[in-house]
């Protein structure tokens, strides 16, 4: 057998010590050094330093001898425990080789004990075939530098696996030799092998076997003709093979091998019951012993017997019945008998032995269905929700559709009751809202069992609080390419669903590598219509057998249900059909829906009070309706609100179009209901700088009032209109209204499509409400989920408080736009007024025609008069009005300095410098909209207002 190389290594053994050798130069050196010491000292006792050079030698000596033979033991017990070791690795491994061959090339006998069902009929052409037990090449290496005899044995041992299974091609024929009941019962061993691999339509036994081989008529290969390639075992002399059997294999059975027919690539001697061995092989060397695979005439038989009938079962031999080529769902009888039972069996077609039924309690509790373009999968999935709905009440069972498709498959069934929601194209908020309404079910339906004291679905009555769901899905391989993540909550529904009477029946084209373990697993239902591959079948229903269906017949297809498959031709469904089933049931209340519509696009506020006053909670009932939110962990919708005492500020925040102003609109709408005066600041210039300096006043006073709500809508856009002083002066104003106006009963909601430009404003608010946003980066930046970024909202869609809502639409009516500027009254006539204008000759020609000779206008800076003349004030009058720019006015200082005590000053188009530099002033002027010929007017009793030249009319 052909195994990938491994490596192993064999322990080094340490190199043995040097022998210890007696140190004659420490012995002789102490004898010499005593000699010269009693040279010159004369004393014998230095003589007795002569003796110790010996005796500490010999003991050197000892000492290290018993060094050396303890290290000897440590380093050969370190190498016998290494040595062990690894030879536990190797027969670990070999055990996970024997394993995995025999999983690969069952044997006999777990074929005749059932234990090998799996991969009935599994293969095409017949390639391998086991001969029995024996040693095989492993393919595992043992390297190292040791070459000792167990090192050599080791080796031997890792590169042979005992036990197990010799496989040999029989396609170049098999040759056995031996007493005729042993080569019998080896032979037959080999022809149940190949008759459990291939299927009936791909292998053919003899339909009138010889004696001694009766039990293989039983088989359903028994008489199989073409493409079938026909199995042949020749007794002394082989027959000729039939000539319209394309390469028949040959089994040949004999004493001697000269009595072998030519043509046998692989012989076997078989010796006795437990010994066997291989004479000529392309794939194991001559000589090699093993022990044969025999079986008995009566295990046979058995075997045979048990093949015919799953055979019997899919519809492959013996059919009872011609299958019909088209079914009605009219045809089919066993849709008109009621169930009141627990279970969901449905009748959906005919087969050989008459109506097929699948259940999901008892066969399921989840279902795959397999099958390519134009197969029936459509057809199969509606026919099985109809016959479902013609047997069992609403109060029954319920369906969830969801359909990739764009909802064709499924669009005919929502007028059965018992549809609950039709799921089609979701986008990304889409899934996610899945997920979280799949996991809200799931925790409904295990509250419901635990309040009714329940551990499973099957213990109570079906009702109407809590039916058997069925979540039908088309496209199950297009939504998770789409969506992976959804694989994870159908792995969780498929595990618990049992119990909580949740059903899934998961159709797809690609069945093979999509569909995982985790879930294939508890879909124990298995229905494959045609499939383009063998491996989208074998994924199905375990067999090879739907890649063969006819492709001009749609609907047919194979049932497996836990005993083997058969062929059904599936009903056909017609709108008549699903019309009769839904008029059984009489109307009454919808069945409970698992799943909620997306939120409706729009939302009126008549439809959203209405919705607040069915909310329990009478707390909930406080506050401006804002709008309608979708809470899929509930299950529900509810009402959003928004109280200013309990919340605070409120930044709303939302592109062109998003609904922004409709948001105030509806606020404003519901100053009525509310405890709070509201005041709707339009983004004008001129009116909300007003409104900002007048709040702030009356904050920074202390100034005591009711309760009010300043709307001030697209504060961006005002902020870019404002020249910069004012964006400061608007900053501190609005920061101190936002910080500090919760305390006195004033609170701000506010709108804008860009919080970039408005600094830290947009963090003073308590509340975000986050509309449709130009793009994802915008989205993120104003605090969003980037990965629920939605360019598709309809307006007043967005989020608030992290859940989906649509805010409503405040209705017909005229907008409510504020106060708007008054119309200023006409200047009575008398003092003197001073104009400061960027253009003189304009302002002194519209002063003009608005006064009609009634006021004399002297202009600074006349064509008549220099520009340094002093200008008589008696002779212009008392009530004159005096018209100059800027640098004219700072030349008539004098005047100026003489008049500005008792006139007023108007500033015609000045800026803030030339304004400062004639006032004498630092603080603001109004805000001034440009376009409408207002202009600053500087009273002589120091106050600050507009006036219009047109009318020559200040106003405040």
């Amino acid at each position: 057998m052909n195994q990938p190389a491994e490596q192993f290594t064999l322990p080094i053994r340490a190199a043995a010590p040097p022998p210890v050798r007696f140190p004659l130069v420490a012995s002789v050196a102490p004898l010499a050094a005593a000699g010269v010491i009693w040279a010159i000292t004369g004393s014998a006792f230095s003589l007795v330093f002569a003796v110790l050079g010996p005796v500490i030698a010999v003991a050197s000596m000892v000492d290290a001898r018993r060094t050396r033979r303890s290290r000897l033991r440590t380093e050969a017990r370190a190498y016998a425990e290494a040595a062990a070791a690894l030879r536990a690795d190797v027969a670990e491994r070999h055990e996970s080789l024997r394993r995995a061959a025999w999983a690969r090339t069952p044997a006999v006998r777990t074929i005749l004990a059932g234990a090998a069902e799996a991969g009935r009929w599994h293969r095409t052409h017949a390639t391998t075939v086991v001969l029995g037990s024996g040693d095989v090449a492993s393919g595992l290496r043992v390297d190292g530098p040791g070459d000792t005899a167990d090192d050599r044995q080791l080796r031997r041992w890792a590169a042979t696996l005992a036990a197990a299974p010799l496989a040999v091609d029989p396609r170049g024929g098999i040759g056995i030799i031996g007493r005729l009941p042993l080569t019998r019962a080896f032979a037959r061993g080999l022809l149940i092998q190949l008759c459990f691999a291939l299927p009936p339509d791909r292998c053919a036994v003899p339909d009138e076997p010889g004696a001694g081989w009766e039990w293989t008529a039983a088989l359903p290969h028994a008489g199989a003709g073409p493409p079938a390639q026909a199995i042949v075992v020749a007794e002394a002399t082989a027959p000729a093979a039939a000539a319209s059997a394309p390469g028949p294999l040959l089994i040949a059975l004999a004493e001697t091998a000269l009595e072998l027919p030519p043509g046998c690539e692989t012989i076997v001697r078989v010796h006795g019951p437990a010994r066997a061995e291989i004479i000529a092989s392309a794939a194991h060397a001559p000589g090699a012993a093993f022990r044969p695979e025999l079986v008995s005439t009566e295990d046979a038989a058995c075997f045979a017997a048990r093949l015919r009938e799953a055979a019997l079962a899919i519809g492959l031999v013996g059919r009872r019945r011609p299958i019909p080529r088209s079914v009605t769902l009219a045809d089919l009888d066993g849709l008109r008998t009621p169930q009141p039972g627990r279970g969901l069996d449905a009748v959906i077609g005919l087969g050989e032995d008459g109506e097929v039924s699948l259940d999901l309690v008892a066969s399921g509790p989840h279902a795959i269905v397999g099958g390519t373009t134009g197969s029936g999968k459509s057809e199969l999935l509606a026919t099985w929700v109809a016959a479902l709905a013609s047997r069992y009440s609403p109060d029954q069972v319920t369906f969830l559709l969801v359909d990739f498709k764009g909802g064709a498959t499924f669009g005919p069934l929502r007028v059965l009751p018992h549809c609950v929601g039709l799921i089609t194209d979701l986008d990304a908020a889409e899934a996610e809202r899945a997920l979280r309404s799949l996991a809200a079910e799931l925790r409904y339906r295990e509250e419901a069992l635990l309040s009714a004291g329940a551990r499973d679905i099957g213990e109570t009555e079906p009702t109407a609080a809590l039916p058997r769901l069925v979540i039908v899905v088309d496209e199950f391989a297009t939504m998770l390419d789409v969506f992976p993540g959804l694989h994870a909550r159908f792995v969780d529904i498929a595990a618990r669903g049992r119990s909580l009477g949740v059903h899934l029946i998961l159709c797809t084209q690609r069945p093979s590598g999509v569909v995982r373990d985790a879930l294939l697993a508890n879909c124990s239902l298995r229905v494959s219509l045609r499939v383009n591959n063998r491996a989208d079948s074998v994924a199905v229903i375990g067999t090879d057998a739907a890649a063969g269906l006819a492709p001009d017949q749609p609907g047919r297809c194979l049932v497996d249900a836990g005993a083997g498959s058969r062929a059904c031709q599936v009903a056909v469904t017609g709108p008549g059909d699903l019309s009769a089933i839904a008029d059984r049931f009489p109307a009454g209340p919808p069945a409970r829906r698992p799943w909620l519509d997306p939120l409706p696009a729009l939302v009126t506020l008549p439809a959203l009070r209405e919705g607040a006053l069915r909310e329990r909670d009478a707390g909930d009932r406080e506050g401006y309706l804002l709008g309608l939110l979708d809470e899929p962990d509930r299950q529900r919708y509810r009402v959003a609100r928004y109280l200013p005492e309990r919340d605070g500020n409120l930044f709303v925040i939302g592109a062109a179009g998003s609904g922004k102003s409709a948001v105030l609109d509806a606020l404003a709408a519901q100053e009525a209901s509310g405890s709070a005066r509201i005041e709707f600041l339009v983004p004008d210039v001129e009116t909300a700088w007003d409104a900002l300096e007048r709040a702030h006043g009356e904050l920074v006073a202390g100034a005591s009032g009711p309760p009010r709500l300043l709307l001030l809508d697209d504060l961006d856009s005002l902020w870019a209109r404002w020249e910069p002083e004012y964006r400061i002066a608007a900053a501190e104003m609005l920061a101190g209204l936002l910080r500090d106006g919760r305390a006195a009963g004033l609170h701000l909601v506010i709108t804008a499509q860009r919080d970039a430009v408005l600094g830290g404003l947009p963090g003073l608010c308590q509340f975000t409400l986050l509309l449709r946003l130009p793009s994802r980066a915008d989205h993120a930046a104003a605090g969003g989920d980037s990965a629920l970024f939605d360019p598709s909202l309809p307006p007043g869609g967005g989020s608030w408080q992290g859940l989906r809502i649509q805010a409503p639409h405040p209705g017909p009516g005229p907008r409510p736009l504020g106060p708007s500027p008054p119309a200023p009254p006409i200047l009575e006539d008398g003092g003197t007024l001073l104009v400061v204008s960027a253009t003189p000759a304009r302002a002194a020609g519209m002063l003009r025609s608005a006064l009609e000779g009634r006021r004399a206008v002297v202009e600074l800076a006349a064509p008549a008069r220099g520009p340094l003349e002093r200008i008589d004030v008696g002779e212009a009058g008392a009530d004159a009005v005096f018209v100059g720019d800027a640098e004219s006015w700072q030349a008539q200082w004098t005047l100026l300095a003489a008049l500005r005590a008792h006139a007023a000053i108007v500033f015609d188009g000045c800026s803030l410098g030339e304004f400062r530099a004639i006032s004498r002033r630092r603080e603001l002027p109004p805000a001034l909209a440009p376009g409408r010929g207002h202009a600053w007017l500087l009273r002589p009793d120091g106050t600050l207002g507009r006036v219009s030249l047109r009318a020559a009319s200040p106003y405040p």
